[in-house]
């Protein structure tokens, strides 16, 4: 008996232990590779041609699910920590060492050695300098770089001829030093002007500084100046150079009517064919070779001219060369990726020029398909590079010499091109850099004070990552065994309580264990998914933990440093506490909309449906509308203040007209509190609620002693509603202190830092810079917080709040 049953178990495994039938093949390796843009036609194609060409391997190819892969890696670094990652990623070049620093990426230096002197082999002869070192981290290759870009001068030739800037042919003639940038800019700019010559608003711009592509890096550059010392270690934001470039750009944001004003017009600026440099309203920018293609696309017809970047007189007296700065994207392998070599397989056939051609010749066939030119970009490969401009710009006809022209001037500056400091705190120091040019023109402290400030913040993060680690790593074993030890205690401490308590026998105490056995699915959950990570946050804001590396316990240094030494943390929680102002406001708006809606009147429930749909209405999209109905020169708001005659009230009142929404830092939190009343239908619902909860016969007595509506509403309706106000105002405080959404859609934090909330000020330092000790340290800050203010409410509740049953 036994045997008959062993035998079809035996049979069943000697089948599946034997190999695969000749001809059946095995099954191929797949290829995770991670974008950060949709696959174009070009790209299939290639992925295509490379799977023909290796019959094992297969590349599944996705978006990396990311609003920005280096400002929003989450996913990335959670597959990464998780030991899951994809087997390919495509990256920005100026982050690859801030990731290789955490080990976070393979070093491709044994590939590229041993596969050097193949035909298809990565050189690092072949690229441009500029691109090949930043790929690089201390001395070994972390990147293989992709296609890159560079900067230079737009120009418009018509308006610069219409203003008399020409050189004695008649050509328009594009200014070559920052003074002739800054005349330019003057002379090519159409303002409106107050009665007494004051600039009060912009028609047509001849340049903006840091409008297009050229931030604080490249004026810095341009002035002979350094972010960073040449051994990386030192923040040299403040040096002599940079102050100088830093108060040429101030100063003449201040002689274009000042940075709100300029903001506030640039504010309306749309993309594609309603670029305002095609349309006219920019008369001058510095951008990035890729506009070329817009052009090419959109406005065919410009009359444009593009020109190195001017540079101050110093250095072309000086005889050196103009310069650009180039960026771009690369290929590396994440650490723990399951298919290295295949990857740099893929990576070898990606970077070819064979594999470049494809890509392009399809973009090519679909512009043509739609009557349109083809501008390629530019290769981090030089011979690439050639090869595109000969065959998609020379060879091409149909292609005008202006864009040959514009072309080669971006190819002649990629050889002395820059490239943003390789470092461990790249996006760090670029939030800096950020932070510090608007910070200067918009005048919050001198030039050098600025500088200064954020010289000392970048050098806090630079002297916490190369100090000599002496803090001991977290044994997290021990917090392990502490938080089972102490579930076990709770769970046997209630077990006996429970027992001691309960006489329940038979049938009762077998329904108590059925009803304990149906709540297990839900305590197992809060254990494991809520309970764990609080204690996991906990424990980490006592360390340094990047999520890669192990933690360091630093003890209480996270918590000093935010509240002693962190500028933004006090910044970030006066602005949160700020909004507070708009809960009573809320309120008020959200119970008066429900008195009105409590009418016994016919058509009230579509009225009420009607005032409830913004609620209702994703948070995105409706920060997105606001941006333009903020919009200053074109909005809705301004629009119907002038209208109704209040732009003359606050021109007599002294307020700035029209009223800078979001591009002052006075108005900027106001106006999302003005765009939180939007959404008091969420509210209004509750008090409703209440409202109907509230008996007849109140009124009816009140009446009849003679009270009047104010009567009523004071002695009957809010006494009746002071419970649901203090839920609306426990939940309203609650959330305003975790108010997030609408600064990072609508604002990014600014102007000036005046909309980095306590909630936006953590994710930064938890998802931007990694900094997760500091992040769990503000979130038990917040916890404290809440607590307290909860703790407050609660016990005051007693003396305000009264309820029907009392």
């Amino acid at each position: 008996m036994l045997h008959r049953v062993l035998a079809p178990l035996v049979l069943t495994a000697a089948a599946l232990s034997q190999p695969a039938a000749e001809g059946q093949g095995q099954q191929p390796i797949t290829l995770r590779y991670f974008l950060g843009w949709t696959l174009g036609a070009g790209d299939q194609d290639v992925l295509q041609e490379f799977e023909r060409r290796n019959p094992g391997l297969r590349v599944v190819a996705g978006l990396s699910a990311s609003r920005n892969m280096v400002e929003d890696p989450q996913r990335l670094l959670c597959a990464i920590a998780g030991g899951d990652p994809p087997d390919l990623v495509i990256f920005d070049r100026y982050a690859v060492a801030e990731w290789a620093a955490r080990g976070a990426f393979m070093p491709l230096d044994e590939f590229i050695a041993r596969d050097g002197k193949q035909p298809d082999g990565i050189k690092p002869g072949d690229y441009f300098p500029a691109c090949w070192d930043e790929a690089r981290w201390e001395g070994k290759v972390y990147a293989i770089p992709t296609g890159t870009d560079n900067r230079a001068l737009f120009y418009n030739k018509d308006l610069l001829r219409a203003a008399g800037l020409v050189a004695p042919d008649g050509e328009a003639k594009p200014p070559r030093t920052w003074d002739e940038l800054e005349d330019y800019a003057l002379k090519l700019s159409e303002f409106t002007r107050d009665a007494s010559g004051a600039i009060t608003g912009i028609r047509r711009i001849g340049f903006i500084p840091n409008y297009g592509n050229a931030w604080f890096y490249f004026y810095s550059w341009l002035n002979d100046g350094a972010l960073l010392s040449p051994d990386g270690r030192r923040c040299t934001l403040a040096a002599p150079e940079n102050v100088q470039a830093m108060q040429y750009v101030t100063n003449l944001y201040d002689k274009l009517g000042g940075a709100r004003l300029v903001y506030a017009f640039q504010s309306s600026f749309q993309g594609a064919e309603l670029d305002p440099f095609l349309t006219g309203r920019v008369a001058m920018k510095i951008d990035g070779n890729w506009v070329l293609g817009g052009i090419g696309y959109f406005r065919r017809e410009l009359n444009f001219g593009v020109a190195p970047a001017p540079m101050p007189r110093k250095r072309l007296e000086a005889g050196k060369p103009y310069i650009s700065w180039a960026g771009g994207w690369s290929w590396v392998i994440p650490k723990g990726a399951r298919h290295p070599e295949e990857s740099w397989r893929l990576i070898k056939w990606l970077a070819s020029e064979e594999a470049t051609l494809i890509v392009h010749d399809a973009a090519r066939e679909a512009n043509q398909a739609q009557g349109k030119i083809f501008i390629p970009g530019l290769n981090a490969s030089r011979k690439i590079t050639q090869t595109l401009y000969r065959r998609y710009l020379a060879e091409d006809p149909n292609v005008e010499q202006k864009f040959r022209d514009a072309y080669q001037v971006f190819m002649n500056l990629l050889p002395e091109s820059r490239f943003r400091p390789v470092t461990p705190v790249g996006q760090f120091l670029w939030n800096q850099q950020v932070r510090a040019m608007e910070a200067a023109i918009y005048h919050r402290g001198t030039v050098e004070q600025v500088l200064q400030q954020h010289t000392a913040e970048v050098q806090h993060e630079l002297d916490r990552i190369y100090r000599i680690r002496t803090e001991p790593v977290v044994d997290w074993s021990v917090p392990l065994v502490a938080y089972i030890a102490a579930l076990i205690a709770t769970a046997a401490i209630l077990w006996w309580r429970h027992s001691r308590l309960s006489r329940s026998k038979g049938y009762f105490r077998r329904e108590y264990r059925a009803g304990v056995a149906f709540a297990l699915p839900w305590i197992i959950g809060f254990i494991v998914f809520t309970g764990g990570p609080i204690v996991f946050s906990f424990i980490i804001s006592f360390c340094e933990y990047d999520v890669l590396s192990p933690g360091l316990w630093v003890g209480t240094s996270n918590y000093r440093y935010l509240l002693a030494e962190d500028p933004v943390f006090w910044k970030s929680l006066g602005n949160t506490l700020f909004m507070l102002i708009g809960l009573p406001l809320g309120m008020t708006v959200s119970l008066g909309l429900a008195m009105l809606l409590n009418q016994k009147v016919k058509g009230m429930s579509a009225w009420r449906t009607f005032f409830y749909l913004p609620a209702i209405m994703p948070g995105v999209a409706a920060a997105l509308l606001w941006v333009w109905m903020f919009q200053p020169t074109h909005g809705l708001l301004n629009r119907l203040f002038d209208l109704v005659g209040l732009n003359w009230l606050l021109a007599r009142l002294g307020v700035s007209v029209p009223v800078l929404w979001l591009q002052s830092e006075s108005t900027s939190k106001p106006a999302l509190i003005l765009m939180g009343l939007w959404g008091a239908g969420a509210g209004m619902i509750i008090w409703l609620a209440g409202l109907k909860g509230i008996p007849e016969h109140l009124y009816e007595a009140a009446e009849i002693d003679g009270a009047g509506r104010w009567g009523k509403f004071r002695h009957i309706t809010l006494p009746m509603l002071t419970p649901y106000i203090f839920f609306n105002l426990l939940m309203g405080m609650i959330g305003t202190l975790q108010v997030f959404e609408s600064a990072y859609i609508m604002t990014a934090g600014g102007p000036v830092d005046s909309t980095l909330f306590f909630g936006y000020h953590l994710f930064n330092n938890a998802f931007r810079f990694f900094r997760m000790g500091q992040a769990s340290a503000m979130a038990w800050v917040l916890c404290v917080m809440v607590l307290i203010i909860t703790v407050i409410q609660l016990r005051t509740a007693r003396i305000w709040v009264h309820y029907e049953s009392e």
